[in-house]
């Protein structure tokens, strides 16, 4: 046996030094893993793409009230959010955000499309009634009160009050 007494672990260190080595034939201190034995680390939160495709979702969501400019975006935020679902699934991180960020995206861009369609419908019956108003009037006082009867008729607003 040595001849050597174990030191305090819980002694205060020397003035002005590092605390001694621990003696010869202690084991070095280990400390345990995080989490639980056996589990897996927690992978991480969601991913920088699926916040960025719902915030691009969000923002068509937002504009998907201008013709053209709303749906594109919309389509933009649903290429990004279900490349972010995919690669989410894919690395076993939660896939919320992707999802959310679908779902909005498809909502804008369903609305970016009526609303399009809505525009270009309207635009051809202006050049119609354009066409029409043209033929039957002979002075801008007529093509102006043909133009305000037809835009009437479309809407089933009276305009002669």
């Amino acid at each position: 046996m040595s001849d050597q007494t174990p030191q305090d672990p819980y002694a205060v260190p020397p003035a002005g030094g590092y605390p001694p080595p621990p003696p010869a034939g202690y084991p070095a201190p280990t400390y345990p893993a995080a989490g639980y034995p056996g589990g897996q680390a927690p992978k991480p939160g969601a991913g920088a793409l699926s916040i960025v495709a719902l915030v691009v979702a969000i923002i068509a969501l937002i504009i998907c009230w201008f013709p053209f400019v709303g749906g594109a975006a919309a389509l933009i935020a649903l290429i990004l959010g279900v490349i972010a679902w995919v690669s989410a699934k894919k690395s076993g991180r939660p896939a919320g955000l992707a999802i959310a960020a679908t779902i909005v995206s498809a909502l804008a861009l369903l609305v970016g499309i009526v609303i399009s369609i809505a525009f270009l419908a309207l635009i051809g019956r202006t050049q119609d009634a354009d066409e029409y108003c043209k033929r039957v009037s002979t002075t801008q006082a007529t093509y102006d009160q043909c133009m305000s009867d037809q835009v009437s008729d479309w809407f089933g607003i009276d305009t002669t009050s």
